[in-house]
């Protein structure tokens, strides 16, 4: 995950805050009733998935799970067509494989991310 996110300065810019010791970003999703939660992403190491922390809620209802798990999917871009696009560039650049590379972080919105752009 660490790849992905901080492959370039968007992840250092609010309101992603990024933990370089434990390897977890933290930032605000959008819920359903249209209110914002904080939560923590990371990878630990022993296992084969995301741990997603959701702060200050102690229920999340499964439509917010759903969103938040899109939130989250679109952000370090885990799709199909994202996997199938990683693997066709990684066939092309076998030192991108080898070193893990392929993934690009983005923004929750394009919208962020055209603002972030500018403001760099």
């Amino acid at each position: 995950m660490a790849k992905a996110v901080c492959n370039h300065g968007f992840f250092m810019m609010a309101p992603n805050v990024w933990d370089s010791k434990s390897k977890s970003l933290t930032r605000p999703l959008t819920l359903s009733n249209s209110y914002s939660v904080s939560v923590t992403i990371s990878h630990p190491r022993t296992l084969s998935f995301l741990v997603i922390q959701v702060h200050g809620i102690n229920n999340v209802s499964r439509v917010d799970e759903e969103l938040i798990l899109q939130q989250v999917g679109r952000m370090l871009r885990i799709s199909a067509q994202d996997d199938r696009d990683v693997t066709e560039f990684q066939q092309l650049h076998e030192d991108a494989k080898k070193n893990g590379f392929g993934r690009i972080f983005r923004s929750l919105l394009l919208f962020e991310d055209m603002v972030k752009f500018i403001l760099l």
